[in-house]
């Protein structure tokens, strides 16, 4: 571990420069365990998720956003940082967190951009069951879609999810489900 001697924004953005992406990680992570100003910390969070982010590494992303949200000063700013650490979460297949930061996000809203809050989570979700879906994680796509079901759908996307979930509950052999899901279409 090594030690920060930077302790500003600008010290710590100068510091980064020409670093490798671990290096970054491991600098960025050492920051938070000093002494720094908001506007730092909030730099240094935000900066630490893109780059897990960037190495597929979601739930630790989903987490540093959703710390950098909690000390947001705006309400806008702790909306957009819940979402993307909903997102983070959600592409990890964590959809119990990603819930989480969707509640708090909804807790930061007025009244107009909680609807648009939650059409987002249902995009969100959607999209990220049919990249399961397509990467043949059906497991997991099963998950997705099974969490769809307790959404605002349309009457055609109801249909779409519920014979998706037909498919995979047939290809995954779960014949309970597969029976209980026939018998309500």
């Amino acid at each position: 571990m090594a030690i920060v001697k930077e302790r500003t924004k600008k010290e710590v953005e100068e510091k980064l420069k020409g670093l490798g992406d671990y290096v970054k990680i491991d600098y960025l992570a050492s920051c938070l365990r000093n002494n720094i100003d908001f506007d730092t910390r909030k730099f240094v969070l935000t900066e630490l998720s893109a780059l897990y982010e960037s190495k597929g590494m979601f739930v630790e992303a989903g987490k540093l956003m959703r710390n950098s949200a909690d000390i947001n000063t705006t309400f806008i700013g702790k909306i957009s940082d819940f979402m993307k650490s909903a997102e983070l979460f959600s592409k990890a297949g964590n959809f119990e967190e990603a819930d989480i930061s969707i509640s708090k996000a909804l807790a930061s809203a007025n009244t107009k951009e909680k609807s648009g809050i939650k059409l987002k989570q249902k995009l969100m979700y959607m999209a990220q069951a049919e990249l399961l879906l397509r990467k043949d994680k059906r497991k997991q796509a099963m998950g997705a879609y099974e969490k769809l079901l307790s959404f605002d759908l349309t009457q055609t996307e109801k249909l779409n999810v519920q014979n998706t979930l037909l498919g995979l509950y047939e290809k995954l052999g779960k014949i309970r489900e597969y029976m209980n899901l026939k018998r309500n279409l």
